[in-house]
Order: C-alpha cells, then structure tokens, then sequence
C-alpha cells in the first residue's frame, strides 16, 4: 500500500472521529446546502467554440414514438476532440426495435465516405454510444467530419473536429484526477472527450463505492475531489445521491445555453 493511500485512509479516520461531534450540524447544513454555497459542488464550466455547423439532434415532441431517437450533440452542431477514435452518443427514449439495424456513418468535409458500418446498442433504452474502431483511419488534425446515425428512414447527424491539444494542458492532464481531467476537457470545449470521461468515471465509482466499507468510501471520495459526497456521506445524509457532484457536472452539459439537451435527455447516465 503507497503511502498517499495510507495518508488518505488516516484523514478519513480524522474525519470520521470529528464527525461523531459535529454530526448534527453538519446534517443540517447539508439541508440547508442550497443556501451555502461553500458546501455545493464545483460543476464543470463547458466552453463551446465559436463556430457551429448543420447537423440534426431530432425533435423532442415526437420522443414517445419508439422509432425515434436523439443525438447528443451540442446546439451549435460542432462538437470538438482531441481524441483519434472518438465515442458518439445517442439517446432512445423508448425501448429498440431489434429488426431495425442502425448505422453509423463517418464523412468528411466534401461528403466522401470514411467509415461506415452497422452495430448493435447494449441498451433497450437511455444512452447509448458508438466508438469509432482503433482499426479505423484516425481523424486528422484540424480536420472537420460529418457524423450521421441512421435507423431505417430517419438519420440524425452533426459535425466534428479534432484538435490538438496544447502540451501545457497535456501536461497538466497528465497530473490531474480523474475528476479534475473533466473540468479541464469542459473547459477545453472537448465535448466528446468530456461526456466520454464523465460516463466513464460515474460507472467506475459506483463500482468501488458498491463494494466499499465507510472507510473506504472516504478514501475513494477523497481520491477523487469529492468532498460535497464525503460531507454527506459522513453525516448520514441519505438524501444526496452518492455521485452529486457527477450527475450536477451531467446537468449543466446538457443544459447550457449552447446545448440545450436539458429536459430532453432526462434520464442521468442511463
């Protein structure tokens, strides 16, 4: 065991010993949370880029008809990355027909096809995603593409480029928690590479929490800039969700004024 774990694990002892004192109070600003803004959590801040492009989300009002699904794509239409094989996401409101076969295809600015391929989805309904294979030609530098998802007659679309990241942010990336690499990439305007990482670190720690002693817990908290859930944890506050913070990181993507998926894609980390 390293000695940062052994560190981490004595504060959440500290922690645990001083919260059998103050447990009440604690309890109660945490009810209060809304009205304490030193106790909310920090939420990421996502920049988009100036520009936008053509593409098409789908329409929320025909949402219950199960033939229909959704892109998660910024209003803009112009999503950014700095990765080579980026993940693309949908949402199905309602449960997938199985005889219906869904398409991805990937073209570039003069239309020409790049990759095309048909797959199947692990979810009936919620989020789903379609990561574009490492055998695949990798998007180029400074290059924009148009995406399309379709499934029989209706297709959804939209734009992406792909930058290079600076080799101070790579830098400091490199360094960061998991938690601070999606504040950083929000910032960046990476949308695809911010949703991708988000997803990915909710279900790894709803993985270690399940599975986890309080102590532990703590631990995994504190690895993680946690500190909102650790509160709440230790104070026996059972109505903040174990991953608040995560799922206020979720909202505020997919409600920001550039976005507007809030309302539509209801469902958190479906």
């Amino acid at each position: 065991m390293n000695e940062k774990k052994l560190l981490l694990q004595q504060a959440a002892i500290n922690l645990l010993v001083a919260v059998t004192i103050v447990q009440p109070g604690l309890a109660a600003m945490l009810a209060d949370s809304s009205d304490s803004p030193h106790l909310q959590p920090q939420v990421l801040a996502y920049e988009p880029p100036a520009r936008g492009a053509p593409g098409d989300r789908g329409d929320a009002g025909s949402r219950d008809d199960i033939h229909h699904f959704l892109a998660l794509i910024p209003a803009l239409n112009l999503g950014l990355t700095a990765i080579a094989h980026p993940t693309f996401w949908l949402y199905l409101p309602a449960p997938f027909p199985d005889d219906i076969p869904l398409e991805f295809v990937l073209r570039d600015e003069q239309q020409n096809v790049i990759f095309r391929t048909i797959f199947e989805i692990e979810t009936t309904a919620g989020i789903a995603s379609f990561c574009l294979p490492p055998d695949s030609d990798p998007l180029e530098i400074g290059k924009k593409y148009n995406w399309y998802f379709f499934c029989g007659n209706i297709s959804r679309h939209g734009w992406i480029e792909r930058v290079a990241m600076k080799p101070e942010i790579l830098v400091q990336l490199e360094a960061a928690s998991l938690r601070q690499r999606v504040l950083m990439l929000a910032e960046q305007g990476l949308w695809y590479d911010t949703i991708a990482e988000l997803v990915a670190l909710r279900d790894k720690l709803l993985s270690q929490l399940q599975a986890a002693n309080l102590e532990e817990r703590l631990v995994i908290y504190a690895e993680n800039d946690l500190r909102y859930e650790a509160l709440a944890e230790l104070s026996g506050f059972d109505k903040i969700s174990s991953l608040a913070t995560l799922e206020a990181d979720w909202e505020a993507l997919l409600q920001h004024p550039f976005v507007r998926l809030h309302g539509i894609v209801s469902p958190p980390f479906v």
